[in-house]
């Protein structure tokens, strides 16, 4: 079991990604009186649906707790073993409890209908890894031209990171990825506090006002620059639900490591208190990002910086995010290569030919991911806002209110019909946010 302290990290851990660097340009892009607002909306929306969840991880963890202690009292009453443990079970008819998580919660709750939760699931976690093979080739690209002095196209950096995450998307074993998610996350907590050091370094120098004369600090000069809110201001609506990169899916599992009765009592409020710190880290970050690169400012920002420090920063995150994109990657491919056996009716524990045929499919579908990644090379900021709202949205907002509303039974019409609300706002936020970006798709362009 685990503390509320390793709970806690990985609360962190799970939240604060690649995903942190795409958000100064969509603040930038948007105005300060849109992206504040909605950074907190989405946070507040965020941790409302936790409660929701964790009120129905409590529900059926109740319920899996019942069944094993009327297994136990009529173990004890029999005073048996073996197999007619076994004939007892199946009396009950039940299996060993599964382990709750957000899918097996949804499966619980909706039924049949749960399918759209799992393929969400899946397809916003490949939308990450889509976002990668974007990230990383706009980074390597400055990170070369910085040392060699050398244009390398940044679909043939793309493409050598496709062949490097092919071997990769083969392993089968998630353990065997823990030493690069080790390093992958050295790597991200360096280049995170480097990247702020260089914004106060570049903020804090002076320029001179082009209409007075008189020197300013970086700082002042783009603060006052910056707009309340623009034209595109629609495309942080689904970036501010982008940027928790999903990690609702994540409480469940996180609540379910606690040991300790007291803690776990604890975990909901802790779970509020860290997501809360962390959208005000968010906000201050791109704030200060904002200030110091102005319109320089890149959706990948690192490929913003300047200088030999800013170079270490762009290889380092360009490692940690190829090294990430496997672990990403690979609860979205085990669903997709168990719906695949379920159609074809293939066994998964085949043997060695099994395994081929999944190398296979995971080949094809990073190379698919690789074709996608062409097409939108220039466009990083849309294709984020797009994943928040068609993906960030529903899992954040829609999915979890109609699963308490199913699984909770004893709860107030008032907290029904409050979950129904929060249903429309996100339907309503999914659609136009989804819209807006489609139809100006090249206004925001890089």
């Amino acid at each position: 079991g685990g503390s509320l302290g390793a709970a806690a990290f990985g609360i962190v851990k799970g939240t604060v990604g690649p995903a942190i660097l795409y958000l100064p340009r969509g603040f930038y892009l948007s105005g300060y009186a849109v992206s504040i607002p909605a950074m907190v909306f989405a946070t507040s929306m965020f941790i409302f649906n936790s409660y929701r969840l964790l009120d129905c991880w409590k529900v059926e963890s109740d319920k899996n707790h019942q069944v094993e202690s009327r297994l136990k009292e009529v173990q004890a009453l029999l005073q048996t073993t073996g197999a007619a443990v076994a004939k007892v079970k199946r009396m009950y008819n039940t299996a060993p409890p599964l382990m709750l998580t957000y899918p097996e919660l949804a499966k619980r709750a909706l039924g049949p209908y749960s399918l759209v939760v799992e393929v969400g699931i899946a397809l916003f976690q490949f939308g990450v890894c889509l976002t990668y093979l974007i990230f990383v080739p706009d980074n390597l690209y400055e990170c070369i031209y910085s040392i060699f002095q050398v244009r390398i196209s940044k679909l043939h950096l793309l493409w050598a990171m496709i062949l490097v995450e092919i071997p990769l998307s083969w392993i089968r074993d998630i353990r065997k990825l823990t030493p690069t998610n080790v390093i992958a996350s050295f790597l991200i907590a360096f280049g995170l506090c480097t990247v702020l050091a260089i914004a106060f370094l570049q903020g804090t120098e002076s320029i001179a006002d082009p209409r007075t004369g008189e020197e300013r600090l970086v700082f002042m000069e783009n603060l006052s620059s910056l707009k309340p809110i623009t034209e595109s201001w629609f495309l942080f609506i689904g970036t501010s639900f982008f940027m928790m990169e999903g990690s609702i899916t994540l409480i469940i599992p996180l609540q379910e490591a606690v040991y300790l009765e007291e803690d776990r009592k604890r975990f909901p409020n802790l779970n509020r208190n860290v997501t809360s710190w962390i959208c005000a880290f968010y906000v201050i970050f791109s704030a200060i990002a904002c200030a110091a690169f102005g319109q320089n400012i890149q959706t990948a920002l690192t490929a913003s910086l300047q200088g030999r420090l800013a170079t270490i920063v762009q290889l380092a995150y360009s490692i940690a995010v190829i090294l990430t994109f496997p672990l990403q990657a690979f609860p979205a491919m085990e669903v997709a290569i168990r719906m695949l056996n379920q159609v074809t009716g293939q066994d998964p524990r085949g043997g060695a030919s099994e395994g081929w045929k999944r190398n296979i499919f995971s080949t094809s579908i990073t190379i698919a991911l690789g074709v996608v990644a062409v097409c939108s090379i220039d466009y990083l900021g849309n294709v984020v806002s797009i994943l928040g709202s068609l993906f960030g949205i529903p899992l954040a907002l829609v999915f979890p209110p109609l699963m308490h509303n199913n699984l909770v039974k004893n709860s107030s019409t008032r907290v029904r019909m409050t979950n129904y609300g929060v249903v429309l706002v996100g339907f309503f936020a999914m659609a136009a946010a989804s819209f807006n970006t489609i139809v100006t798709w090249n206004v925001t362009a890089e």
